[in-house]
């Protein structure tokens, strides 16, 4: 019985709604002008379940694609389950059906004649949605692939990426994308969906996820790229839902395939976060020829050689920029960059580099073309800038290639020496770096050798090498010159070759590697002029001196400069300033047995000696620091004597105009300064007799008296000698302690009177008058104790002369004592001091007649008012003793006492002094 279309297509809805695929086969056959294609998909898209297995009626779809659909002599028409309704019903429940449309916001855009393609993928939609079941998707659409290009890149691009996302590769982990989630995801947010968890179990062990997921998974979604593309171009240009009539690759002019940009940009980020993986990921995989479409694939697929060749190319610059971009510096680092340029080469089907490893005799490689080189800017190190197509830097080429290994080799061989650092800044400090710049970098690497001593001469032989292969990379290992030409290429081309190799020998001598260093910079080829490797070891032991922290040569920086002088001493053996550097060190030397403090307690170092501005002045503080000190007066002289041997400024001169004195005078000076100064310790401890016999054996005038000058009549013209004269005073002027008295005190004056005597031999004419009066007060102190000392002594002798037994009892005590008084009183008439001025007449005369014991006797004058006294033996009245011979006698008269002698001191040093000044008449020496 014929049915009108409305009630046959309730029937069809009523069939596929109950899933009874068979019957609606028959009934599709009987009515096929009731049921067209469109009409039955529609039925099926909206009615047919889509829980139920799609292999169930993928046969049916197939047979209405093909248009194979027949009746057959057995087969009868599917009993209607509408016939009761009227035919005004049937098409009034027929409008009330709203079936879904085959296209909609889900699918691509295409030809929209092919509904069968847009029912396929709105019914894949479906299924995913209702069921999240996506191998029921897999069985849905895998018979068709060969129906649309379309439909096989969809899969391709979006359903095979998901399957393997959840189903193969991690199944294990929770689906996190639904098809229209995924299908929603554009360039770098799906690149990092789909990479996101081999990243993750990277950080844990090394695997090939990353490789696999590139080839597997990456490279599946690229494939429909250009379908996303033009699908978001329809939307711009449209805000209808409309199916473009455009042939496939009809926009790829407008807008280019730039899908691998992606993965480029992931894959150089990945190298700052983990140059590892990076390094995996490149070695894994070749590229985008490199993809595995799962079989879905055929011969006829769309395969742009032009656009895979320049993707290829792309992705080797990406190793290339993932290398400059990472960060890492450890030997591991720069074997992966190796790897990772033998890939680039084995991409690229170019020669492979040499094997990677730190400079060596046998090195050898091909250095980079100089108009290369000019051709590079500091902006092509910028990370931004790594990817564009025109940075030569990172586009795959001869030159890129081979400054590329450069650098790793150079990395690598820094790394071994212990300054690793990462190839982008190798490239930076070699090909943009200032000379300033390198020097500070090659000091750095000296400064890390310089911390690690224990290595054998032949490992810093091997690193002398490196380093002058990183500052020419046409150096050739072993091959010495000493043309100290420009590098064009390498880490330190900008430092000149002299400069290089001092710093080298520097480090080498700093390291205590002094036999290694004569061997190459004195004995066998010398790299460099002996007189700069003479300077700098003597820069080097100066540096150790500075920075030691005691002056014994046993131990510390001064050991270090006294090796280093011990080395060198042969090769130099006339070097002035080598030998100056000795003497500072055994001054040095010298001071460390002795307590030293500074100022604020800061102990002394070797180094104050060159800083202080009067060395000789710290001599001072240790005799004022060490008690007793100034015993050794030899031992501090030495130092003296070396501190002006090693050129320090001791001059007391401030004018600069004023010549330089000469080094013998300055030796004399600093003997001075240092005697003057043990003097004043010893008088500081109260210890006179030292400071009595350090004047009177040590010291002496710097020259003897000459003649008067021509322009300043009657005036000698002495060296003065401010310092002599000023320590003989200070002595002269002590004041014994208060217990000392008696013959002891008087024995002291005498002393003093002495040295005061020798003070006016040495002091200049001004300080005659204090000298003088100072004096005075000394001989006024003898007078009174000669004076009470004669008194006590003619007590005791009236005492004694009454106490006589058998004395003549009738004279009168009387006269006695009377006798006794006479020559007493003749004797202190006689010794009655004489007027200043008495004395400076008669000092020309005197001048001959002087006991001084320091001073040579000049010629006597024939006019001299002062008695010639007989000559004898002038001894010192010791402790205890008595001064009877001097005072009593029948000859008292004929003696030279010892007031008389101080006197006539006086008298010769005022004929020197300012004798010419009261009109006496000058000594002529003949």
């Amino acid at each position: 019985m014929a049915q009108s279309p409305a009630h046959v297509v309730l029937q069809a809805v009523q069939l596929a709604t109950d899933a009874d695929v068979p019957a609606l086969r028959q009934l599709t056959a009987h009515y096929p002008e009731t049921l067209k294609l469109d009409l039955i998909l529609r039925i099926l898209l909206t009615y047919l379940p889509e829980s139920i297995e799609p292999p169930l009626y993928t046969g049916f779809l197939r047979d209405l694609l093909s248009g194979r659909l027949t009746v057959h002599g057995d087969d009868a028409t599917p009993p209607s389950l509408v016939e009761d309704l009227s035919d005004n019903e049937a098409r009034h429940q027929v409008r009330k059906l709203h079936l879904l449309p085959l296209t909609g916001p889900l699918t691509f855009g295409g030809d929209s004649s092919d509904s069968f393609t847009c029912f396929l993928m709105r019914r894949a939609h479906l299924i995913e949605a209702e069921t999240g079941s996506l191998p029921l998707l897999q069985q849905l659409l895998e018979p068709f692939l060969d129906h649309s290009d379309l439909l096989r890149t969809w899969v391709i691009s979006t359903l095979l990426p998901l399957l393997r996302l959840d189903y193969e590769y991690y199944p294990q982990t929770v689906p996190s994308y639904s098809l229209e989630a995924f299908e929603k995801l554009e360039g770098t947010s799906a690149v990092n969906a789909l990479l996101s968890p081999a990243a993750r179990q990277g950080n844990q062990h090394q695997s090939p996820e990353l490789g696999r997921d590139l080839r597997g998974l990456v490279g599946p979604w690229i494939y429909g790229e250009t379908l996303r593309k033009r699908r978001k171009l329809d939307r711009r240009r449209s805000s209808s839902i409309a199916v473009s009539k455009a042939p496939v690759g009809a926009e790829e002019d407008i807008i280019p395939n730039t899908g691998w940009d992606y993965v480029n940009e992931w894959i150089l980020n990945l190298s700052l976060r983990d140059f590892s993986q990076a390094v995996h990921a490149v070695e894994q995989w070749e590229g985008p020829r490199d993809v595995d479409y799962g079989g879905w694939d055929d011969d006829h697929m769309e395969k742009d050689e032009t656009v895979l060749r320049s993707s290829t190319e792309m992705y080797a610059q990406t190793g290339l920029a993932a290398i400059y971009a990472s960060h890492d510096t450890s030997g591991p680092t720069f074997e992966g960059a190796y790897s990772i340029l033998e890939q680039v080469a084995h991409i690229l089907d170019v020669q492979t580099p040499p094997e990677l490893r730190p400079v060596s005799a046998a090195f050898t490689a091909d250095l980079v073309s100089s108009e290369y080189l000019m051709s590079l800017s500091q902006a092509h190190l910028r990370y931004n800038a790594f990817l564009h197509k025109s940075n030569p830097i990172t586009k795959p080429s001869k030159s890129s290639m081979d400054l590329l290994y450069l650098l790793l080799v150079s990395a690598c061989t820094l790394e071994s020496i212990g300054l690793p650092m990462a190839c982008r800044g190798i490239a930076d400090l070699s090909l943009f770096g200032k000379s300033v710049d390198q020097r500070t970098v090659f000091r750095k690497l000296l400064h890390s050798l310089q911390a690690t001593k224990a290595r054998e001469e032949k490992t810093w032989a091997r690193i002398r090498q490196q380093l002058l292969w990183l500052r020419d990379w046409s150096y050739v290992i072993g091959n010495e010159s000493n043309d100290d030409q420009d590098a064009e290429q390498g880490v330190f081309c900008k430092i000149g070759k002299v400069e290089f190799e001092i710093e080298i020998l520097k480090a080498f001598l700093i390291g205590t590697r002094y036999k290694l260093a004569l061997d190459i910079y004195c004995r066998q080829s010398q790299p460099i002029p002996l007189h700069e490797v003479e300077k700098a070891a003597q820069q080097v032991a100066l540096t150790a001196y500075d920075n030691a922290s005691n002056g014994n040569r046993s131990r510390g920086g001064v050991k270090r400069a006294s090796d280093i002088l011990a080395s060198f001493g042969e090769c130099f053996s006339e070097s002035r300033e080598l030998k100056r550097m000795s003497s500072l060190l055994s001054a040095s030397h010298a001071l460390s047995f002795y307590t030293l403090t500074l100022q604020h307690g800061v102990p002394f170092q070797p180094v104050n000696i060159r800083v202080h501005p009067d060395p000789i002045s710290l001599i001072g503080k240790v005799l004022n620091q060490n008690p007793r000190s100034y015993t050794k007066l030899d031992d501090l002289l030495d130092i003296g004597r070396h501190l002006v041997r090693a050129c320090v400024e001791i001059s007391q001169q401030e004018d600069n105009l004023i010549p330089p004195i000469p080094e013998e005078q300055q030796m004399l000076i600093a003997e001075r300064r240092i005697m003057a100064m043990a003097i004043d310790a010893a008088l500081a401890e109260n210890d006179f007799d030292t400071a009595y016999t350090y004047v009177v054996n040590r010291l002496a005038p710097l020259q003897p008296p000459r003649e008067a000058s021509p322009g300043f009549p009657g005036k000698p013209t002495t060296q003065e000698d401010d310092i002599s004269w000023r320590a003989a005073y200070q002595a002269g002027r002590h004041q014994p302690p208060t217990r000392v008295n008696g013959p002891s005190k008087l024995r002291r004056l005498e002393q003093r009177m002495e040295l005061l005597s020798q003070a006016l031999l040495l002091a200049p004419s001004p300080a005659l008058e204090e000298v003088l009066a100072t004096w005075r007060r000394c001989e006024e102190d003898m007078n009174v104790l000669v004076a009470q000392e004669t008194e006590d002594e003619e007590k005791w002798d009236n005492k004694g002369d009454r106490k006589i037994p058998g004395g003549f009892s009738g004279e009168d005590p009387r006269l006695l004592v009377q006798k006794a008084r006479e020559p007493t009183r003749g004797a202190m008439n006689e010794e009655a001091p004489m007027g200043l001025f008495d004395v400076a007449r008669g000092a020309a005369a005197a001048l001959s007649k002087s006991a001084f014991p320091l001073r040579n006797p000049l010629p006597g004058s024939t006019n001299s008012p002062i008695k010639e006294p007989r000559p004898r033996p002038v001894s010192i009245t010791s402790e205890g003793a008595s001064d009877q011979d001097s005072l009593s006698g029948a000859e008292g008269e004929g003696r030279i006492r010892k007031r008389d002698m101080v006197s006539n001191m006086v008298a010769g040093g005022l004929a020197s002094g300012i004798g010419w000044v009261l009109g006496a008449p000058p000594v002529r020496h003949e």
